[in-house]
């Protein structure tokens, strides 16, 4: 069970009012009353808990299930426990990850606002917005209804924060329009120079950098990520695409909507992400290059030239992953061999 010192949960709720969820069903005969208390994984669900399947590689731990209930797709009714009530979805996990949001839900503000916060009187709080202790809020920043600020955050000047946002910790927000319900962990760095200069043999000239960011709505970013400013251009990430922790995004990069980045990557500038696509880990991309819509990268690539949408692509530097996975298996052979290679 979710520590209760750090977590609070919603509910009960009946089945009734679970299955109200989008893409979520009862199940033929399931008695609609019955009550949920809580969500927990398959091996450790009681009574009055909720599970879910979405795995085939658990079914041995959903027979075997103490759960009130579990939502599964219809191919588990053909074999689900005796007793076991089921919500039907045609994909489990993401109809879990709904209904466990209304059981812990995301904490809204509350209004407080600490005497050490450094607020302007030339900035704008929306209602019921949060600001923590030692926060650094300056001229014209616009701060939306019921967003969190949390502590030693500094918002420059002629930012603009949606409504619904929660920002971590020593967050850094400077030059950049953010849209609703974006999430910014502990640490995240948004509108810093980004790294332009022009190189010659007298010396580094910098060009100043002169754009912003703009954030759509239903983004996550993960704790340390920095997402540097246009020079000219802006830097634009479009909705609901999340950034895992360790991400760095350069100058004028555009990514898409519904966009999935994890740690560690690096983006350089001009780099154009469309969407839907999913990086893994450590990829490293080179500047003014496109990512096609839905591609994917494995992670520790390093992409140095376009990727078409819809492709999978994989190795240093990055090539198709079927492709990438064959030359390896030609090396082991070769490099197994008892000859020599000539």
């Amino acid at each position: 069970m979710p520590d209760p010192h750090f977590y609070r949960v919603a509910g009960p709720f009946s089945l009734a009012e679970l299955a109200e969820i989008p893409d979520v069903e009862l199940a033929p005969g399931v008695d609609s009353s019955i009550m949920i208390s809580d969500v927990r994984p398959l091996d450790q669900a009681g009574e009055g808990d909720l599970t879910f399947l979405s795995n085939p590689k658990y079914l041995e731990k959903f027979l075997h299930t103490n759960a009130t209930a579990c939502i599964a797709s219809r191919k588990a009714l053909k074999k689900f426990p005796k007793g076991l009530a089921i919500l039907v979805a045609e994909n489990p996990y993401k109809a879990y990850a709904r209904i466990a949001n209304k059981f812990y839900a995301p904490v809204l503000g509350s209004g407080g606002v600490h005497p050490t916060a450094i607020i302007s009187p030339k900035a704008e709080i929306g209602e019921n917005a949060s600001i923590g202790p030692y926060v650094v809020i300056e001229d014209g920043v616009v701060v939306g209804a019921n967003s969190i600020i949390g502590p030693h955050a500094v918002l420059s000047m002629g930012i603009r924060l949606g409504k619904d946002c929660r920002i971590g910790a020593g967050a850094v927000l400077s030059y950049c329009h953010i849209g609703d319900n974006v999430v910014m962990h502990n640490g995240v760095k948004v509108g810093q120079d980004g790294f332009g200069f022009a190189p010659d043999a007298t010396g580094n000239v910098k060009i100043p950098q002169l754009g912003r960011v703009i954030i759509g709505s239903n983004c996550e970013f993960g704790a340390n990520t920095a997402i540097d400013r246009g020079s000219g251009p802006d830097t634009i990430i479009g909705d609901n695409t999340w950034l895992d922790n360790l991400v760095q995004v350069g100058h004028n990069v555009t990514i898409g909507n519904d966009v999935i980045i994890a740690a560690q990557t690096g983006i350089s500038g001009s780099t154009v992400i469309e969407d839907q696509v999913i990086i893994g880990g450590q990829v490293g991309l080179a500047g003014h290059i496109t990512i096609g819509r839905g591609a994917q990268i494995s992670a520790k690539s390093g992409v140095i030239s376009d990727i078409p949408a819809g492709e999978i692509y994989a190795g240093f530097p990055a090539r198709p992953r079927k492709q990438f996975f064959r030359q390896m298996a030609i090396l082991r052979k070769l490099s197994n061999s008892k000859g020599s290679v000539t």
